[in-house]
Order: structure tokens, then sequence, then C-alpha cells
């Protein structure tokens, strides 16, 4: 049997770090000489002048910069649907995965779970993985499978995450939902003042799946010109424990992540990041990760290896026309799934006349992408301002899918060569332009924007043979304009220490097809000759599938003060409006009465987003609630939007009670929400309700001395019973996790 060739595994990944030391060692030479030749250097030659030593482990204040006029909090973009989670958030809520970093993030939800790999994201009722983009680094991650969630990556690791809701000129396609932007950690954000080395050692333990978690990272900056990191993390558990003491089969974890992280400062203005994340995952998951009712198709024995590494290079003169940055790296994801005879409907038991042995499946994703951006301050004077922000994005996504059984006659007559017609191989490619001027007049901001997107979608593998005997197109082109439009008043003048700002932002966005929906053949294409007399003879869709597109206007209005009504209360909130039209559903192609080919149906989307950070004195807290309500035409009939979540109200408080302890408390209630209960396909859809819950949280932070730190967390304390929003086709989701107490000690050098 041939087993085709496995993607970048450990040994590779530990080359490339080698290599990636070695090449930095390089450029680190000659600097250092500089250096060593240079008077008055100063202490700290860092790009970003917020570049800073960390706090010390006690502190866990908001990150706000407090001035005697303005403060600026990096929690809430003022003026767009941008929150971020800090360093801060994520010490504090110690998240088990990405996605339970960002569940208090006003319109996100998390389809699917409690499984790692069943979790996808859901950001204003868009719940697939192809409309909410995910980048590490700069890097889009893209890996799609049937049923099962594609982002793989350790919270430990991560310093910040920027959650996008609706596109932005710089996100691309997929990114209707909107884009994840996560940030690994570096050692400047970790080391004391005067400190050169140091090194952190977490352990962690979770009752309720018996999860062991260890972490080391090793950081310093042995000169002013370098800086390096290096963390390795390993998380073990067994199942999952709902409320009543109920097992979730197949929910163990077994996952080690690392991260290698060096940053050269050749100068001052120019600054050059290497950045390698790696993650490994193994063990027995259902078929069907993302299922309402995850293990309808059994399970597998999995093994998943993603791999992301990125160069960055950022070159900020002291001249108002350049702030140069690019981003080019590479993302590679290999996932085997092997199913034993009788472990899933896929592969049944043997009998007497037929055994076809172990099913193996290979998936392998290589994305390979370069980002090029440059920011000018063209005009600057007292009256108005003008910016220019430019930029060129090129991105190739390379699927390649394989199939075979250990009975090799029976693997080759219905998977010839390993090929799986219903899970086509092919190559999504794009190169784009975007610029984005900004013109400020007194307190009045326009910032206008156009993109156009050039994408090319391959045909590979064994499709290009059932493309060719009926003359069908095996590459498709088309290209995409987008436009955008933001504007900012600020209704108070520039010398007060409050800012009150009404804003509207329009954009438009699309999702091109899947290289599974153009070259499908089979019980999974649209375009089978049952439904689609007169569709292609190849009932290969291809080119009749056009992009799925969408308009989202919103406006709103934030607020800021550093002394709320005189006192020592520090503000930031704001209220989002928000409106999305989506057209052209990919799910919609089919053939009308008439016989016409069509692509006509739609959703629209309503919705409010409101969120608020406070701190006073020893006191902090964060608000946030979500509502969405919306429609959907789906070619056939019309009915609710079965993918919005239910309404979210989510508040959390806290105080330094001492200059040692930390404590913190989180409440979570989300309303009941539309789901699908019957039907689909040629069968109306039947719709019932899944209940709303709520959920407590705790923490409590204690450091008895600088380098030693526990935290004592308590998820689901009431032990409630629920369930998560399904992950597919609408449906009720599975059973939370009961009530797990979480114990972490971390010790620093």
């Amino acid at each position: 049997m041939q087993i085709p060739p496995a993607g970048i595994r450990l040994l590779d990944a530990r080359r490339l770090m080698i290599i990636v030391l070695v090449a930095l060692n390089a450029l680190y030479a000659p600097a250092h000489a500089e250096l060593l030749n240079t008077e008055n250097t100063t202490a700290d030659t860092t790009v970003n002048s917020n570049k800073k030593a960390a706090p010390v482990p006690e502190q866990t204040l908001p990150e706000v910069s407090v001035s005697a006029r303005r403060i600026e909090d990096e929690r809430i973009d003022t003026t767009r649907a941008i929150t971020t989670i800090t360093t801060e958030d994520l010490e504090r809520l110690q998240p088990a995965t990405l996605f339970d970093a960002i569940r208090d993030v006003p319109s996100v939800a998390i389809n699917g779970g409690p499984r790692p790999s069943g979790m996808s994201f859901n950001i204003r009722g868009y719940a697939d993985n192809e409309d909410v983009a995910v980048k590490v680094d700069g890097i889009p991650k893209g890996f799609e499978k049937y049923r099962m969630g594609g982002t793989f990556l350790e919270p430990e690791l991560l310093k910040s995450v920027e959650v996008q809701r609706g596109p932005q000129i710089t996100s691309g396609s997929g990114s209707l939902g909107g884009t994840i932007i996560a940030t690994t950690k570096d050692a400047a954000d970790l080391l004391q003042p005067g400190q050169r080395y140091g090194a952190r050692a977490k352990f962690g333990y979770a009752n309720n799946n018996d999860e062991y978690s260890r972490s080391y990272m090793v950081y310093g900056r042995p000169d002013d010109r370098i800086d390096i990191l290096f963390n390795y993390s390993n998380r073990q558990s067994n199942d999952i424990m709902q409320p009543g003491g109920t097992k979730l089969e197949s929910s163990a974890i077994s996952s080690i992540s690392k991260l290698l992280k060096v940053s050269v400062f050749p100068s001052e203005s120019v600054q050059l990041t290497t950045s390698v994340v790696s993650f490994e995952d193994s063990g027995l998951q259902p078929y069907d990760a993302t299922g309402g009712q995850p293990g309808t198709f059994g399970n597998v024995i999995r093994s998943i290896e993603d791999l992301t590494w990125s160069e960055t290079l950022q070159y900020r003169p002291d001249n108002r026309w350049v702030d140069f940055k690019a981003i080019f790296g590479k993302g590679y994801t290999d996932l085997h799934d092997l199913i034993r005879p009788g472990m899933s409907s896929i592969n049944p038991l043997c009998t007497p006349i037929l055994c076809r042995g172990n099913l193996n499946d290979y998936y392998r994703y290589e994305t390979t992408n370069l980002d090029l951006s440059n920011r000018s301050r063209v005009i600057e004077n007292k009256d108005w301002s003008l910016e220019l922000f430019l930029g060129l994005q090129y991105n190739k996504n390379k699927r390649e899918v394989s199939r075979y059984f250990d009975n090799t006659a029976y693997s080759q007559t219905f998977y010839p060569d390993g090929f799986n017609a219903s899970a086509p191989p092919g190559t999504k490619s794009y190169v784009a332009y975007y610029l984005q001027p900004k013109l400020t007049v007194g307190r009045l901001s326009i910032m206008p924007g156009f993109r156009k997107d050039f994408y090319q979608v391959d045909a590979a593998g064994g499709t290009l043979a059932l493309l060719e005997q009926y003359d069908q197109a095996a590459t498709i082109k088309f290209r995409q304009e987008s436009y955008s439009l933001g504007l900012a008043y600020a209704l108070l003048p520039q010398n007060s220490n409050q800012q009150l700002t009404l804003y509207s932002n329009y954009g438009q966005g699309f999702r091109p097809p899947l290289v599974d929906e153009y070259f499908t053949q089979g019980v999974f294409s649209r375009c089978l000759s049952f439904f689609m007399s007169n569709g292609p003879d190849s009932q290969i869709c291809g080119d009749l599938y056009r992009p799925q597109t969408s308009e989202s206007t919103e406006a709103g209005i934030s607020y800021q003060t550093p002394r709320l009504f005189g006192s020592d209360i520090q503000l930031t909130s704001k209220l989002n409006f928000f409106h999305i039209r989506t057209s052209h559903l990919l799910t919609s192609l089919r053939q009308n009465d008439a016989g016409e080919i069509v692509q006509d149906g739609w959703e629209r989307r309503n919705g409010v987003e409101f969120e608020s950070t406070m701190s006073a004195g020893k006191l902090y807290g964060r608000v946030s609630y979500s509502r969405i309500s919306g429609a959907l035409f789906d070619g056939k009939e019309y009915v609710p939007l079965y993918t919005v979540p239910g309404n979210a109200l989510n508040i959390t408080l806290g105080a330094n009670l001492h200059a040692r302890v930390d404590a913190n408390i989180s409440y979570r209630r989300v309303a009941q929400r539309t789901v699908v209960t019957a039907g689909g396909g040629s069968i109306p859809l039947e719709f019932g309700t899944q209940d709303g819950y709520e959920v407590f949280n705790a923490g409590i932070h204690w450091a008895p001395t600088s380098h030693m730190g526990f935290r004592l967390i308590g998820e689901n304390l009431a032990n409630k019973e629920y369930r998560l929003d399904g992950a597919f086709g609408g449906t009720i989701g599975n059973v939370a996790p009961g009530r797990n107490i979480r114990i972490v000690a971390e010790f620093t050098y």
C-alpha cells in the first residue's frame, strides 16, 4: 500500500528552528559589531515605542495608559468593531483553548465542543470555518475537513488575541464573520527592568477530566539588539465529565505545543522577527467532531501536526512617508485518521464476504503567505491631516487528500491511487492590493477603502481526469472588488480629557467556494443530475458557483474618560448597531422550476453590541452584551436565521484585595436560541428552541513572592447542565462540561 508522504514532522521543525537560529546569528553578528563601535547607544532599540518590561506578577489592574487628559484602552477600539484580549486577560483567565479566551467578546460564540477538535468560531452568526479567518503571527490558517474544527493553537503561547467582527480591508476573503488575530509572546514582555535572562515554569491541574498541564519557558535579551524566547507546553487529560457524572466519550486531550521566537534589531528603525509555532495532538476522537451529537459516524484514531513559521520585517525610520511592514511565512497542517473495522459506519465490520481492513484518511494543508503594507503621513498640520495605508497580499493554500484501505484491491477499485472524489485535492490562491486613505479635518475623520482580489482555484489529482473527459475547465479564475468607508466625529474638543465619538462603518466582504464545493463529484455535489438536469455532465459544479458576498453597515457611539464624574474611575464604553446583508449563498446553488441555474439565497442580520471596561483604584470590571436576529432564504423557503447565537450577557468583576492577592468573579447569561430539529435537503426544515443558561466562574491569584504565584479557578461553579451551540446545520449542541476546579502554580526567575 502506498502511503502519502507526511508533512513537516517534529524532526523537520527542529531542523527549521536550527536554521533560523543560524541565520539570525549571522544577522546579529554585524549588528553586534556595530553596537560595540557606537557611542551613547540607548538601552532599548525596539521598533515599537510601547515595548516595555512586563509588570510584576501580582499586578492585575486593567492595561490602560493614563495621562492627565486622556486614556488609551487597548481592549476596545472606539470606532471599529474590534476587541482585544490582552496578556493580563489571558493570565487571569488561564484558558484551556483559544476558544475559551474569546467567549466574552460581544457577538462571539463557540460552536461545537467541548472537544478542541470539535470547536469552531461563530461571529455574528457566521458559523463555518470558512467565514471566520484565523491568523497566527500574521499567517492565515486554512484547514477544512468535514465536521471538524480547524484551529490548533495552545493559548499558553499567546500574548494577545484581537477579534475583528466583520470584514476589514486587510482581512480579505473568508472573513464575512470576522478575523481572529493571535500574537505570540516576546521576551521583552516578560523581563523585569534590568533583567537580561529569565525563565518560567507553570504547572496546572483540572479536576473535571484529570487534566495535567505544564509549560516551560526560557527567554532573554543577551544584548539590546536581540530578543529570544522558547516555550514548551504539554496538556494531557482523561475524558470530560458532564453534570450528573456522565462521561463524554472520546474527549481526552493529548497535546504538545512549542514556540520559538527570535527578534533582531539591526538598527533603531529595523526589527526582524522569526516565529515558529508547532502543535501536536493525538487520540481517539469522534469522526464528526463538530456535530450536535458527535459520534454518529463513529470514532477515529486521529493524529494532528500543525506548524506555522513567519518572518516579519518592520522598518520605521524617522520619515513620515515610511512605516513599512512585511510578513512572509508558511503554515502546514497534517491530519491522519485511522478507522479500524467497526469503529465507524464509514468502515463497517469485516464479513465472510468482504473485509476492507483499516481505513486511513490523510489530509495535508500547506499555506504560503506574503503581506506587505505601508502607512504614510502625507499631510500633517494643525487644521487637517491625511494618511495613506497601502497593502499587497499573496496567499496560496494547497490541499492534498487521500484515502487508503488495507485491502488494496478494494481500495484501488473505489479509491484509485488514494483519490476520493468526495474530498478532492486542489489549490486556491490569490493576489490582492488595497488602499485606505484617512482624512482628518478638525473633529471629523473620513476613511474610505478599496480592495481588489485576483483569485485562482486549480483542481488536482484524480479530479483532472474526471474534468478532462467532459472538457470542463480545471482552473477557475475571478476578480472581486470590495469597498469600505469609515466615518467618525468627536463630539468633544481635543483638549478635553474625555472622548465622546460618533462613528459609522460600511464594509463589503466575500467568500469564494471551497475546493470541495468547486470540484466535488458524488453525493456531496450540488450538481447531481437527479437535482440539476441542466447541469454539467460531469456532475461537478465548477464555475457554476459565484462568490458569496456581504455588505455590512455599523453605527455607534463610544465614550472614554479617566475621571468619571470627577472620581478615580477610568471608563471605556461602546454601543454598536449593525445590519448585514449576505447574498448568493453557496448553499443555494440549484436549478429552479424554469430550468435555470441560480444562486439566489440570502441572509439578513440585525444586531446590537455593547462592551465596557472599568477600573477604579483596586477594582476593575468588564461588561459585554450582544443580541442578533435575522432571516434566511435558502432558494426555496424563508426561515429564521438559525446560525445566530442566543443573546448573551457577560459580566466580570475583580479586585486587588492585597498587593499580592487578586480575585475575580464572572457571570454569563445566554438566552434560548432557534435550532433545526428536522428536515433538510428536499425536506422542509422544522425548528425548535435550545434552552438558555447561566454560568458562574471565579478565580483568585496569590503571589507570595515576586517569583512565585498560585491561581485557583472555578468554572461552571453551580455544575449547571446546559447545551453548547451545535456546529453543523444549526442543530442543538452537546452537553457542556460540568464543574471544573483548576489549580495553577507558576515559578519565575
